[in-house]
């Protein structure tokens, strides 16, 4: 798939980024500085938009450019994602969501069932005790509605030795699996997970309705966030759609692959390759622009190439031998 690219691990992702850019659809492609602001480019957090920002003044020298409308998505909120409204007047309904709950006003309330579960129970919990499982439940609600994970298979998931004690967690977990839907409700608010989850939903329908006549950059992001890797695939399929991944790992080999674990850095990006049905000899380097040059190469390139080896599953590492040019391709 022509619309998947990486850039290379030795290279600075936000400058590679910005560089091929410029190389595409900017100066480099004979077009006008303002032919950036046409642009879309889709980034993991706000940090990284910043950080594109400054890329694009190192890479014009300065030079005014206006610079491409930048929209983070690990982060997304209203504003974020404001202009899906004005795009298509059809999807303007799915937008119309309540907000998402403070988080502090969500732990107060939590800590307040909480306490009103140890009354009822007799037991004696501190309001400090209660704040801090209040903390422990928000960030459970918020694992399972990234993960689109409900709490219908609770107890079905320990092993029967455990069963007292977790029929115990369990009655503890009622608060968010029968109470917490009800006081959301009342209070008018989304949980924040679910909300990103439905704001995302909405930019991939309006995409897949109306695909933008401009080209949209999904850079950094490796869909490891379920919303996220559905916005991926459906940005890798627009007309000028591109998927950028960071240092991705093109020398794994097939049996590699089919090992790799979790907590692999290469997992998430693997597991999306397969998703986009693309595989990993198809990705091209994004800096090689039109003319199809590799960047990079030299004792960098060849540090990384080292490094990736020796990174590779234990299951396959046997098939890695330790070059001669190691001391070479580290020194400095």
């Amino acid at each position: 798939m022509g619309s998947v690219f990486t850039i290379a691990a030795e290279t600075a992702f936000v400058d590679g980024l910005a560089r091929g850019i410029l190389d595409r659809y900017g100066p480099g492609a004979g077009a006008g500085p303002e032919a950036l602001a046409g642009i879309e480019v889709l980034l993991p957090t706000r940090r990284a938009c910043r950080a594109l920002g400054e890329a694009f003044l190192r890479a014009t020298g300065g030079t005014p450019t206006l610079l491409p409308a930048m929209t983070p998505v690990g982060d997304i909120d209203e504003d974020e994602i404001g202009f899906v409204a004005g795009e298509e007047p059809a999807l303007a309904g799915l937008l119309n969501l309540p907000p998402a709950i403070p988080a502090l006003r969500r732990q107060l309330l939590l800590a307040r069932l909480i306490l009103a579960r140890a009354d009822r129970d007799g037991a004696t919990t501190s309001a400090a005790h209660a704040a801090r499982l209040a903390t422990e439940l928000a960030r459970l609600l918020d694992e399972a509605q990234t993960e689109r994970r409900d709490f219908a298979g609770l107890a079905d998931i320990v092993p029967e030795r455990f069963a007292e004690h977790w029929q115990e967690t369990l009655t503890f977990l009622r608060i968010v699996t029968e109470n917490w839907p009800a006081i959301l409700a009342d209070e008018g608010c989304l949980d924040p997970a679910d909300r990103r989850n439905r704001l995302v939903e909405a930019q991939i329908a309006l995409w897949q309705t109306a695909p933008p006549d401009r080209p949209v950059i999904a850079a950094g992001s490796t869909g490891s966030v379920p919303a996220t890797a559905d916005l991926l695939a459906c940005v890798a399929g627009l007309p000028q759609g591109a998927v950028v991944l960071p240092g991705l790992d093109r020398t794994l080999d097939s049996a590699s692959l089919a090992v790799l674990g979790p907590a692999h850095a290469q997992f998430g990006m693997a597991r999306l390759l397969s998703r986009l049905g693309v595989a990993i000899g198809e990705i091209s380097d994004w800096e090689s622009g039109a003319s199809g040059a590799r960047p990079g190469g030299g004792p960098s390139a060849r540090r990384i190439e080292i490094v990736n080896g020796a990174l590779r599953p234990p299951a396959t590492a046997a098939d890695f031998a330790l070059p001669d040019d190691v001391a070479a391709a580290f020194a400095g």
